[in-house]
């Protein structure tokens, strides 16, 4: 069994080279505009391998990486460089944020908050993220709907690579709504294969927990909508995002 996540930092950038991380970052600043709301500097939680804070930094935000993975940050870090990209990163879980500064923004994408399977550290999380920003800051984030898994049918699935082989088994218990994905890979280094098993877990929380828990936390809900549209957030999509600023 690997560390937590050092397994998946070395892959994670293939599981998602289909993403359009630009189009996120549109949507970031439409919900933005939507809201008359404007922000020059940005802190991006669980930012991975730093897909989703690198357009930020593009685009001339003054932007913060935090993650809780050493190894992700090895390799954002080393991405921003090849990109000559002025981010800083910081590893910290979510639940302890501590930035040098406060923000305008902070975001969090990519399930970062299914993550937590408690609702107990996620309100935590809303208290340092709310601490972290400045007055009037915004908080934009999405989380799976995992929900959706329930219905399948738990059988492996196999990639085969020229320098990969990743095999997962993933299974849904309705009862916590939690999903819990077992990863195994063989990735190849030089003329050598390495062997490595990771299990990750999200959990899948109810819109009217989420509101609650921003408003108990000293957030405003600006909105809440099916993800990439301005749709009330429901059960046809698989992604919401929130809105939510703080008072």
């Amino acid at each position: 069994m690997t560390k937590k996540y050092s397994g998946l930092a070395q892959i994670y950038d293939y599981l998602v080279s289909g993403v359009d991380f630009d189009g996120w970052c549109d949507y970031v600043e439409e919900l933005l505009g939507r809201f008359g709301l404007q922000a020059a500097s940005i802190a991006d939680i669980a930012c991975g391998t730093g897909n989703t804070v690198f357009p930020f930094a593009h685009r001339g935000y003054k932007t913060v990486g935090v993650d809780i993975s050493r190894a992700m940050l090895d390799l954002a870090q080393s991405k921003a460089q090849t990109q000559n990209l002025d981010v800083y990163f910081i590893q910290q879980d979510m639940r302890e944020l501590a930035l040098p500064e406060q923000v305008d923004l902070i975001t969090c994408f990519h399930d970062g908050l299914n993550y937590l399977l408690d609702i107990k550290d996620i309100r935590q999380t809303f208290k340092r993220v709310n601490n972290n920003l400045r007055p009037g800051g915004t908080f934009i984030f999405d989380l799976n709907r995992v929900t959706w898994l329930s219905g399948s049918d738990n059988t492996p699935v196999v990639v085969d690579e020229r320098d990969m082989t990743l095999i997962w088994e993933s299974g849904y218990v309705q009862a916590s709504e939690i999903w819990t994905i077992k990863l195994l890979a063989f990735v190849r280094e030089g003329n050598i294969y390495h062997k490595w098993t990771e299990i990750h877990q999200e959990k899948g929380y109810h819109p009217l927990e989420i509101v609650s828990s921003l408003s108990d936390t000293g957030f405003k809900i600006l909105g809440s909508f099916n993800a990439f549209g301005f749709k009330p957030a429901d059960n046809s999509s698989v992604r919401h995002f929130y809105v939510a600023q703080k008072m």
